[in-house]
C-alpha cells in the first residue's frame, strides 16, 4: 500500500510523531487518508489506553472514517454501533459526535493514548480544547483533517499559527497529492468551486468570506423561463415565520435530463408587507395548496417549527422531513450545483432571485472566526437550502459513480442509470 502514495502522503506518515499532528489542505487531496492509516499504524503500537474518534457527528464518522476502516481492515476491525465504540487490534475506540458546545461533557474525566478528530474546524472550540486535556496518557497523539476556514477561526489562531511554540506538526496537502485521482475528475472538481470555496477547497488557503455569497450568479446562465418537462420527482423546502416571512419553495428533479434539479416555483408570505399574519391552519392549506399535483417526495422543514408541523401532521400532510440546517454545507452546496448548471431557477421566482443576488456573509462575525449569512432577506433562500441538503443527505455531494447510483436509487426507489453528467456533477 505505501508504494501508492503519494511524497506527501509518505512525508506525513513519516514526521507525525508530534503530540499534535494535522493534516490540511484542498477537498479530496488524500489527507483523510493519510490521517487515517497514520492513527490505524499508531493503534498497532504498544501504547496502553483507550482512542478516541471525533466527528462532527456520530453519521458523518460512520461515513467517513468507520467504513474506511470496515474497507481496509475487515474482520480486525469491529464496530458496536450500540455502544459507540469500535474495536481495532483489541483495542477500544470510542465514538463521539461533537456537534455543540455540550459535547464537551461527553469526554470529561476520560483519558485516551490517542485521537483522531475529522473535519476539526467543525468541532466547538471548548471541545478541542477539552479533548486535548484528555489525551494524558504519556506519549498520547492527535491526528486531525481540516479543510480551510477562515483565518481567524481558533483552529488557525490558536493552534496552526503557533506550530513553532507547540509540539505540533501540520501538513499541508493539495489535489494533485493524490494519486488516485483521475486528471478529468480533478477538472471536473475544480469547476466545481467558485470565489471563496475555491480557494479553500483547491488552493488550501485560509481566506476570509467577505461580500456576496454567490458572487458568481448570472441570470442569463442560471435562470430558464420553465422546465423542460414536469419533474419524476420534487422535494418543497419551508422557512416558517411568525413575526417573519414564511416561504416555500418547490425543487424538481430529473436525474436523466438536463438541468437535473430546478426551483421551479416558490410561495412567500411577509405578514408586515401583507398587514396580516395567518395562522398556523392557514399556513398549512397554503402548503397543501403549494404541493397539490406534484409527486412531492419530501417536505423539508426546519424542526424548530414545532407548532406548524404539528398542524401539518393534523391535516394530513405527508412525508415531512427534518431539514438540514447546517447553514455553510447547505451555502457551498447550493453554489456547486449553481457553479456546475445542476441547478437551475425559474424566473419566475422573483423573491428567490432577489435574495440570491443580495445574499451576502456577515462581515462583523466574519472577524471574530465565525463565518454566517447575515440575517436579511434570506427566506426563500433558507428554504432552498431545505430542499437541497435533502439530496445532499442521500449522497448527491458523493463524487464516486458506483456509490451515488446505488445511494441515489435507494432513496428514491427507481431503477435507471444516472446519466454522465449527473455523476460528473456530485
Amino acid at each position: 500500500m505505501l508504494n501508492e502514495l503519494s511524497p506527501q502522503q509518505k512525508i506525513s506518515l513519516r514526521d507525525s510523531d508530534a503530540r499534535l499532528n494535522i493534516w490540511e489542505g484542498a477537498v479530496r487531496s488524500g489527507k483523510s487518508f493519510s490521517a487515517l492509516l497514520r492513527f490505524i499504524e499508531f493503534a498497532m503500537s504498544g501504547i496502553k489506553g483507550d482512542f478516541i474518534i471525533v466527528g462532527k457527528s456520530e453519521s458523518s464518522i460512520k461515513r467517513n472514517i468507520i467504513s474506511e476502516i470496515a474497507r481496509l481492515l475487515g474482520s480486525e476491525a469491529r464496530y458496536f454501533s450500540g455502544k459507540r465504540e469500535l474495536f481495532l487490534f483489541g483495542r477500544r475506540i470510542h465514538i463521539v459526535g461533537a456537534n455543540d458546545e455540550r459535547s464537551e461533557g461527553k469526554i470529561r474525566g476520560a483519558s485516551f493514548a490517542a485521537a483522531l478528530v475529522d473535519e476539526a474546524t467543525t468541532i466547538p472550540e471548548s471541545f478541542f480544547k477539552m479533548l486535548l486535556s484528555r489525551l494524558s496518557i504519556d506519549g498520547a497523539k492527535l491526528f486531525a483533517t481540516t479543510n480551510p476556514d477562515s483565518p481567524f477561526h481558533w483552529l488557525k489562531v490558536e493552534y496552526l499559527d503557533r506550530e513553532k511554540d507547540l509540539d505540533l506538526k501540520r501538513f499541508k496537502f493539495v489535489l494533485d497529492d493524490n494519486p488516485s485521482l483521475t486528471e478529468d475528475f480533478k477538472c471536473n472538481l475544480k469547476r466545481e468551486y467558485r470565489g471563496l470555496w475555491y480557494r479553500r477547497f483547491i488552493d488550501g488557503d485560509w481566506v476570509l468570506a467577505e461580500g456576496a455569497i454567490y458572487d458568481f450568479f448570472d441570470k442569463d446562465l442560471h435562470c430558464i423561463d420553465f422546465p423542460q418537462s414536469h419533474g419524476k420527482y420534487y422535494v418543497a423546502g419551508v422557512d416558517y415565520g411568525t413575526t417573519n416571512p414564511s416561504a416555500f419553495t418547490m425543487v424538481g428533479c430529473n436525474p436523466d435530463k438536463y438541468p437535473n434539479l430546478w426551483v421551479e416555483k416558490e410561495y412567500y408570505w411577509s405578514a408586515k408587507e401583507m398587514m396580516r399574519q395567518k395562522t398556523d391552519s392557514e399556513y398549512a392549506q397554503d402548503l397543501i395548496n403549494f404541493c397539490n399535483g406534484y409527486n412531492v417526495k419530501a417536505i423539508a422543514i426546519d424542526p424548530s417549527a414545532a407548532s406548524f408541523i404539528a398542524e401539518c401532521n393534523k391535516q394530513g400532510v405527508r412525508n415531512i422531513r427534518d431539514a438540514n440546517n447546517d447553514v455553510l454545507d447547505g451555502i457551498r452546496f447550493t453554489a456547486q450545483l449553481l457553479t456546475e448548471g445542476t441547478l437551475k431557477i425559474c424566473r419566475q421566482c422573483t423573491h428567490l432571485l432577489r435574495e440570491v443576488e443580495t445574499y451576502v456573509w456577515d462581515e462583523t462575525a466574519a472577524l471574530r472566526g465565525v463565518e454566517k449569512p447575515k440575517k436579511v432577506n434570506d427566506h426563500l433562500i433558507d428554504s432552498l437550502r431545505y430542499s437541497l441538503m435533502y439530496w445532499y443527505e442521500r449522497g448527491f455531494n458523493q463524487t464516486t459513480p458506483e456509490e451515488l447510483q446505488n445511494r441515489f436509487n435507494k432513496s428514491l426507489g427507481i431503477d435507471n442509470n444516472l446519466p454522465a453528467f449527473f455523476r460528473n456533477t456530485f
